[in-house]
């Protein structure tokens, strides 16, 4: 679990200081990056373009059962919909050593709509399912979990 913590700090970090420098680039905008999580292990990610240059956003979240989400706030080159977008990460079983982690990426097409006005809320929400599936959606719209209400969700619901 120190693990989870330091590397979301660093995360944290880099985003501070890395995150908004890109902002002349198209596709950017202001953007909270969250997780729901429909898994019992805990997750940590990071998006990478296929070419496996790291895109500065990622996040972590807790098991189903713990809640199951997590995320935090940025400025990060977004995907849009219909890209594809490179996930890794890592899944760590509750009560289990640092050392036990398993490693995991994915090429993930991002769903979802196209940004919405800056003034307006943009989400990028990585749901995490069982059996390693992974969905990356842009949306204005948050899953049950992230107003306190465990509703399991399935892969393109």
């Amino acid at each position: 679990m120190r693990r989870l913590k330091k590397a979301m700090a660093a995360l944290v970090l880099l985003a501070m200081t890395a995150g908004c420098s890109a902002l002349g680039q198209q596709e950017n905008v202001n953007a909270t990056a969250v997780t729901a999580n429909y898994t019992e292990m805990y997750v940590d990610y990071t998006f990478y373009d296929v070419n496996g240059r790291n895109l500065g956003l990622g996040g972590c979240a807790t098991p189903f059962s713990k809640g199951g989400t997590g995320g935090v706030e940025y400025c990060a080159p977004l995907p849009g919909p219909g890209k594809t977008v490179r996930v890794a990460w890592d899944e760590e079983a509750p009560g289990r050593n640092d050392s036990k982690a398993f490693h995991y990426s994915r090429d993930v097409v991002v769903i979802g709509s196209h940004p919405l006005p800056e003034d307006s809320y943009n989400y990028v929400i990585t749901k995490f399912f069982p059996g390693h599936q992974i969905e990356v959606d842009r949306s204005p719209r948050l899953d049950q979990l992230f107003y306190g209400r465990s509703v399991m969700r399935y892969m393109w619901e």
